[in-house]
């Protein structure tokens, strides 16, 4: 393979990209190792080598090996007087191989990695939070200038916004919700399939056949965003600690809403995805809060079981998780609409914890497509992208 389809973390070199995020993931939980344990306390350090012996935390990359070998060179060294077991103590002094140089070397490579981690993290967080500081400033200015005025949704955020300046003396933020006519909610995309006369598509029997909780294929045209998708009904959140295969994962597989429907489709699919450091799962989507990424990244196509559907991103949002007393409007809980008043609240939420001022187009005929990820800018912060179907 040409040096050029190489990746490289450090001093380590992976063929493939799936080995390079393998590596990235193992960076990340080393971060979160070393962050909340000190492994030079020797009962703090024969935990830790326990948990990586059992299986309870696991590496996937040649970076994880060599971590799990020095923490195993710590134990042999310093744990003995807290072991009756002297088989333990000879297992680790053998994983350990006298790598003692390698591990001293290794540590120092992962400190210089999380700090390149952390200062991306935190580089990110605070763009976010500038961008969200903008958002509430033009809300604020709007209630503030237009108090007497009629509110178009149940935040109470001020509809008219022609005449307000952004909180920096920008230019006005006038972008509004569009406008829904129709009584009741009709789209050319509406089907009305039993599940079973619906033919799974050649192409994913196979994966189908590894694990039927697959619902389809997501792909961010020209992004590293390209998985499998899940649903477990019967439990929601199965897949936000496991992979594919149901092993457990840091990263988590996509999933979608256990409310919506892949047979007949609902007006809103929701799939959830973590935001992971390293940039895989939805990690990614964080770019689209720049506006140059934003309108050269629109094309998703996700293959369900059953058909191919091409989708067009029409906006990005940064919300918060609303309590059942608080009165945050909770857009993932917009999940299929019969009449337009409905359809109608969903626009005019989503529309002013939009990023961007412009208008986000969706009519009474579209199927939506929201990919919903966490964000740091705030306490229980998420972020979420929003798309219309049009293939």
């Amino acid at each position: 393979m040409s040096s050029e389809k190489k990746f490289i973390i450090g001093g380590f070199e992976f063929e493939t990209f799936y080995e390079y995020r393998a590596a990235q993931e193992d960076v990340k939980k080393i971060e979160c190792i070393n962050q909340e344990l000190d492994i030079q306390d020797p009962e703090v350090a024969l935990r830790l080598y326990n948990d990586i012996r059992d299986g309870i935390i696991t590496f996937n990359s040649p970076i994880g090996a060599q971590y799990a070998e020095h923490v195993a060179d710590v134990v042999a060294h310093k744990s003995a007087g807290l072991l009756d077991d002297r088989e333990i103590i000879e297992e680790a002094a053998g994983k350990a191989k006298g790598h003692r140089f390698f591990g001293l070397l290794f540590v120092g490579l992962a400190v210089i990695l999380i700090g390149v981690f952390a200062g991306l993290e935190i580089k990110d967080r605070i763009a976010t939070q500038k961008i969200a500081s903008e958002m509430a400033g033009r809300e604020k200015s709007s209630k503030d200038t237009n108090n007497s005025r009629d509110t178009v949704n149940i935040n109470n955020i001020d509809a008219d916004k022609d005449s307000v300046k952004d909180s920096d003396g920008g230019d006005p933020r006038t972008a509004s919700a569009n406008t829904i006519t129709e009584d009741l909610i009709v789209s050319p995309w509406d089907t009305h399939y039993d599940k079973d006369d619906r033919p799974i598509l050649d192409d994913l029997a196979d994966i189908y056949a590894q694990n039927s909780d697959l619902v389809g294929i997501l792909e961010v045209v020209d992004t590293d965003i390209n998985y499998p998708v899940m649903q477990s009904p019967s439990d929601p959140e199965y897949y936000l600690r496991r992979d594919f295969y149901g092993e457990q994962s840091t990263a988590g597989t996509l999933f979608v809403d256990y409310r919506c429907d892949i047979v007949n489709p609902t007006t809103n699919t929701i799939i959830y995805g973590h935001n992971m450091r390293s940039g895989t799962m939805f990690g990614g989507l964080k770019r689209y809060l720049d506006y140059d990424y934003y309108k050269s990244h629109k094309k998703i196509v996700f293959k369900t079981l059953y058909e191919e559907q091409e989708y067009e991103i029409v906006g990005v949002g940064l919300s918060a998780v609303g309590y059942d007393d608080d009165d945050n409007y909770k857009y993932y809980n917009f999940i299929d609409a019969v009449t337009g008043s409905e359809l109608q609240e969903f626009l005019d939420n989503i529309q002013t914890l939009s990023v961007y001022d412009e208008t986000i187009n969706i009519s009474s005929t579209d199927k939506v497509l929201t990919l919903s990820t966490c964000n740091s800018y705030t306490e229980d912060g998420r972020m979420f992208v929003v798309a219309k179907r049009v293939r």
